[in-house]
């Protein structure tokens, strides 16, 4: 069994002074930051993946501050392999799938953020179908922790959340 870390959109803009500040995004990602140092220590293949809107979008402007990954997210991630998404599923129109298919992932385990949104978009893409899928908790959130916690429930249904 092949493990795989895929860490989503947890960039500036998310964070207090960005564009779109989500509950709980500080806690999200130090536990992003755990999943990341644990999953390099089990020897995983670590993704990380920036989302990336058009220059008129309200978040994630291209060559903005907020656009940035997370600078702690950034630093674990080191020369880990980023892709860059315009959609909410990781997998939709990127290089993710030739990724984890090429290191023969069986089990995808994805973290970030918005839970209810990005994460569940990956997590039931039709890429990600024939893969095992688990949630990170500790490292999502959301504009409410409510509603990162209802998306979560939501997940737990086809994915392995913890």
């Amino acid at each position: 069994m092949e493990k795989a870390l895929i860490v989503i959109d947890i960039q500036n803009d998310y964070f207090p002074g960005g564009a779109f500040t989500l509950e709980n995004a500080d806690e999200a990602c130090k536990g992003a930051v755990q999943a990341i140092e644990q999953a390099k220590r089990d020897g995983w293949l670590v993704v990380g993946v920036q989302h990336v809107n058009a220059p008129d979008a309200s978040l994630f402007k291209p060559d903005t501050e907020g656009v940035k990954i997370h600078s702690a997210i950034a630093a674990a991630l080191g020369d880990a392999p980023i892709v860059v998404k315009s959609e909410a599923d990781s997998f939709f129109k990127t290089n993710l799938e030739q990724i984890v298919r090429d290191a023969g992932i069986t089990d995808i385990y994805l973290t970030g953020m918005m839970t209810q949104h990005c994460v569940t978009h990956t997590a039931l893409s039709p890429q990600a179908r024939d893969m095992n899928v688990h949630i990170i908790a500790k490292g999502c959130a959301a504009p409410a922790k409510a509603l990162s916690d209802l998306a979560l429930k939501g997940l737990s249904a086809r994915c392995n959340v913890g």
